[in-house]
């Protein structure tokens, strides 16, 4: 299996730039780090050298300043190194996060309804941090440690190899250490990766539905849980830490005993006079450098381990990485660029503004991983620029029937077809330039009124303002204190449910220029009153503009008489099929809803047909 460093090596072309010019920063400073233990151990021979009058002052000093050019030769090159490197980085982790959103907003509808919010939100944001941890120990550990101490190893053995030789002798022991715990914490980063997962996934549930939980007076029991999740996540990390960093004594005391050595041997040789004081003070030096950073090795190593366990979670989310095309010459030297990031939107899909045909051909369908299909053996004709009102007892199978129309989920059996193509061979893009949907439960985001209603599109002020009087808007924007620019908060929490309804109901319009060929409408206006919904349908159905055929899925049936065509389901199945008239005449559910509902709505003083 490759490593997934290797599989990484899209996002690294992305970097191409500012890794060549921080590696070769990197290789600049680690081969120059000898250079001030080096200088100062000649500028104290040259010191003890003047104190005997074998040295001029002159010397003393070019020997200062050899120790003042180590030092900037080191560190001139490590500004460099960081700013490119860390750059390099943070732009790999937010191409990383862009390509696992565009993943998701690829899946099919089946698989997101298998997978939490919580849990895509803890794979996005914590697994690509963890991650990109492993890939900042490769791209600067691999200089800053393993280059690093490489150049101290090779200056030791050129000073004293039978010393340098003794006093190693404990570092294998130590990076076997480490190969051996490193499935350990592979094992408990992953527990401790699920845990934060879970944690995430019951803080945005809790979150999101705040106000119920105050309502049902659930607030300790949402506390109490967050509580023990939380607790099992700092178990978790504390075990990861534990592990990781309780070697650390056990890499330092290995580390020790070189320094005992080297103190001890190198003592007698300047006593012997096989070293200077000079050379012994530089040895030392090196020798404590290198012991001060040998502990990173097993700790990089294991660092990247836990990046492989954060990638391998992370994997199923992202889409293919995006390429160089279209990008500037010198992208990858960028600070900051973010492949894609600038480029425009793709223009909406010409279509021909007019009705489309829909028919559905034996169509069973079945929401993932439920016992029973929602709908069986259904077939309709509806002929373009129709209005067609479905309703039936809740749970008929009105939702699903919009639902199979809209290609959400696949099909189990038949086939739809839009103007005699099948659904599957048309375009996403065309799709939702063609298609109007407006669901039962509209999201709407935090934004203004006209950002809801222009949301994803490149709608004009002509277009949005002409949604907005369709949508019977332009009475409400009146009253809100910006108009259109009104901020509606998170989830439009300032706007009533029926004005969120009738927002949601712009936006469709609004996506396919006021005119989709198909406008699906699923119980939308739940959170309006009887004879507003009335307005609204029959400001559609009559609009002088229409080029659409309306598919009015609904329980309450004030609208219904203005229909070309009713469908009556239940269980599944059309159990009626007609005009307002003939079901009114055939006296069935149709006849019986009906009646009820004008009893209902008489007596409370509205209005219905």
């Amino acid at each position: 299996m490759r490593h997934y460093l290797w599989e990484l090596r899209p996002y690294f072309r992305h970097v191409a730039g500012e890794l060549l010019l921080g590696s070769l920063s990197g290789i600049l400073m680690n081969t120059m780090v000898v250079l001030p233990a080096v200088m100062l151990g000649r500028a104290i021979d040259v010191t003890l050298a003047f104190e005997k009058g074998q040295a001029s002052l002159q010397d003393v000093a070019w020997a200062a300043l050899g120790f003042l050019g180590g030092m900037l030769a080191t560190q001139i090159p490590r500004l460099g190194k960081r700013w490119w490197l860390i750059t390099a980085n943070a732009r790999i982790r937010a191409n990383l996060r862009a390509d696992a959103l565009r993943g998701v907003l690829g899946w099919e509808m089946e698989r997101l309804h298998t997978t939490s919010v919580g849990d895509l939100m803890s794979r996005i944001v914590s697994d690509v941090e963890v991650l990109g941890v492993g890939v900042r120990e490769f791209i600067i550990e691999s200089w800053d440690t393993l280059l690093f101490s490489l150049s101290l190893v090779v200056a030791m053995f050129v000073y004293d190899a039978r010393l340098s030789a003794l006093a190693l002798l404990p570092t294998p022991f130590a990076m076997l250490m480490a190969q051996a715990v490193g499935r350990w914490v592979r094992v408990r980063t992953t527990v401790a990766r699920e845990a934060n997962a879970g944690l995430t996934s019951t803080l945005q549930e809790q979150l999101a539905g705040i106000r119920v939980l105050k309502l049902f007076g659930r607030t300790g029991a949402a506390g109490e849980q967050v509580k023990t999740q939380a607790q099992q996540l700092a178990d978790a990390n504390v075990a990861v830490v534990r592990l990781r960093e309780g070697l650390k004594p056990v890499y330092s005391t290995l580390m020790l005993l070189g320094v005992t050595l080297v103190v001890g041997i190198g003592g007698m040789r300047v006593v012997d006079g096989v070293l200077t004081i000079g050379a012994f003070v530089a040895y030392m030096e090196l020798f404590l450098r290198f012991a001060n950073r040998a502990y990173r090795i097993p700790q990089m190593f294991n660092s990247i381990q836990a990046g492989g366990t954060a990638y391998a979670r992370l994997k199923p989310l992202l889409a293919p990485a995006l390429g160089m095309q279209g990008e500037p010459l010198l992208a990858s030297y960028i600070p900051g660029r973010v492949v894609g990031m600038n480029a425009p939107l793709p223009p909406p899909p010409q279509v021909e503004q007019r009705p489309l045909g829909v028919r559905l051909q034996a169509v069973r369908f079945r929401y993932p991983h439920a016992v029973q299909p929602a709908l069986h053996n259904v077939s309709v004709e509806i002929p373009p620029g129709a209005f067609v009102a479905v309703t039936g007892p809740v749970g008929g199978g009105k939702s699903a029937f919009l639902r199979a129309i809209l290609g959400l989920y696949p099909l189990e059996a038949g086939e739809v077809r839009l103007d005699g193509h099948l659904l599957n061979q048309i375009s996403a893009g065309e799709r939702a330039a063609r298609i109007g949907y407006l669901p039962q439960d509209p999201y709407l985001f935090s934004g203004s009124i006209r950002e809801n209603i222009a949301f994803g599109t490149l709608a004009s002020e002509e277009v949005i303002s002409a949604a907005a009087r369709v949508a019977a808007l332009e009475p409400d924007l009146q009253t809100f204190p910006d108009g259109i620019e009104t901020q509606i908060g998170e989830l439009g929490v300032r706007v009533s449910g029926g004005q969120r309804q009738r927002i949601a109901l712009a936006r469709s319009l609004a996506s396919s220029h006021i005119s989709p060929g198909l406008l699906l409408l699923d119980d939308p206006f739940s959170a309006v009153d009887l004879d507003t919904e009335a307005r609204l349908i029959a400001g559609l159905v009559e609009h002088p503009d229409r080029s659409a055929t309306i598919i009015l899925s609904s329980h309450r049936l004030a609208a219904f008489p203005l229909a070309d065509q009713i469908i009556v389901l239940d269980q599944g199945y059309i159990v009626e099929q007609g005009t307002h008239e003939t079901l009114m005449m055939a006296g069935g559910l149709y006849a019986r809803i009906f009646q009820a509902q004008r009893a209902t709505y008489a007596n409370g003083h509205e209005d219905m047909r």
